[in-house]
């Protein structure tokens, strides 16, 4: 969790959230920190370096092939 501050008009936690918001100051997981229209309070606070979540591709095995189709299996 990072506090923040709205820098711009963003939607977060059920409303929109204003910079001359009186309680300008919220809470967000790390996760959902967005640096279009957010900052955090802590200067030392780095956002996680974004990655590919996707899982790589599974590797296909070549299918084994019987020279002879009446050939059995050893």
């Amino acid at each position: 969790m990072v506090k923040v501050r709205a820098t711009k008009r963003g939607y977060f936690g059920g409303r929109l959230r204003d910079p001359d918001d009186k309680d300008n100051e919220f809470n967000v997981p790390d996760s959902q920190f967005s640096e279009s229209w957010m900052s955090a309070l802590d200067p030392k606070w780095q956002p996680a370096e974004k990655t590919d979540d996707k899982p790589a591709a599974p590797t296909k095995k070549p299918a084994a092939t019987a020279k002879n189709p009446n050939d059995k299996p050893a």
